[in-house]
């Protein structure tokens, strides 16, 4: 990592400025989050593609309206496929965790650096996840409601595995400990994300219709390239905003339940914490004093002062 060029301030986040906080370090980190997100998502996307084609002869034909030839290859293939998507899904934005960290720390982590640091935390992540869905089913069964209420409370999964290096199942635990109290507020801030994400998905959606359309749609591979590019279009534009919104949503949370800090962020993203050991933004209180109010939390990024 680069020397720090700036140190990022520490307060209470209503909604709208964890939201802004997100938006602000996918701006600042684009480049570095599209490269992380792409080590993942082309080869699962290429290899999701190939399995999708080589089992379905009609799931690129967009000159019929089929989907399926009926065969149990076909379905076979078609749920692999769906579950490759899942599962870039998960370690797409997983991926991503080491470089928003180090942005809040003033630093930059390259998109290798961010991978380096997740892989080891891959499979349990996909575990947790695993638990996670499960749950969320037995949610739906229950009640819609229920399973919106468990997708929240179980919604700091990710940051808990890739960040605290949790375990599966503790990592469930820890994430419905820290949304405790804060159910609305977490609510708010993924359903503003998802919303975004219905948006861009929907644009890229149209996007393929149009170049469908405009080409001669019984070339089966020209129309799977089309779909593969796509989806790894929706990924680079999704994936690293659902990222660095929960990460933020996270960090937020454990300030306001933990008195979290930024030493703290230092070392559980494994960099230099010792530069926080007198932190300015948090001087401390004498013995009994209250804590001065707007400590803890994160304000949004802010760029290097001018001159720096």
């Amino acid at each position: 990592m680069s020397a720090p060029s700036f140190a990022p301030q520490l307060r209470p986040l209503s909604v709208g400025e964890v939201l802004d906080a997100g938006f602000r370090l996918l701006r600042q980190r684009f480049g570095t989050l599209v490269g992380a997100t792409l080590l993942v998502a082309v080869p699962i996307c290429v290899v999701s593609t190939l399995v999708e084609a080589s089992t379905n002869p009609v799931a690129f034909d967009f000159s019929t309206t089929a989907t399926t030839d009926g065969s149990s290859a076909a379905a076979t293939g078609t749920l692999i496929a769906r579950l490759l998507d899942q599962v870039l899904s998960v370690l797409a934005i997983g991926v991503c965790f080491k470089a928003i960290s180090a942005a809040y720390l003033g630093e930059r982590a390259s998109a290798g650096e961010s991978a380096r640091f997740f892989l080891p935390r891959a499979p349990a992540l996909l575990v947790a996840w695993l638990l996670a869905t499960i749950a969320v089913v037995i949610g739906i069964i229950g009640l819609i409601i229920g399973a919106i209420f468990l997708l929240v409370r179980l919604s700091m999964t990710f940051p808990a595995v890739v960040v605290e290096k949790e375990g599966p199942s503790s990592a469930l635990g820890r994430s419905w400990q820290l949304t405790k109290g804060h159910w609305w507020r977490t609510f708010a801030v993924l359903f503003v994300v998802w919303l975004l994400t219905v948006v861009i998905g929907a644009a890229a959606g149209g996007v393929m219709g149009i170049a469908l359309a405009a080409t001669e749609t019984s070339n089966e591979v020209l129309a799977a390239t089309v779909y593969t590019l796509v989806v790894i279009a929706i990924s680079v534009l999704t994936y690293p905003l659902i990222a660095t919104v929960v990460t933020v949503q996270y960090y937020d949370l454990r300030v306001r339940s933990e008195g979290f800090d930024l030493q703290l962020l230092a070392r559980g993203v494994g960099a230099d914490s010792s530069r926080f050991d007198a932190s300015p933004e948090r001087p401390a209180a004498p013995a009994g004093a209250p804590a001065p109010a707007g400590a803890g939390g994160f304000a949004p990024p802010q760029g290097p002062p001018a001159g720096a």
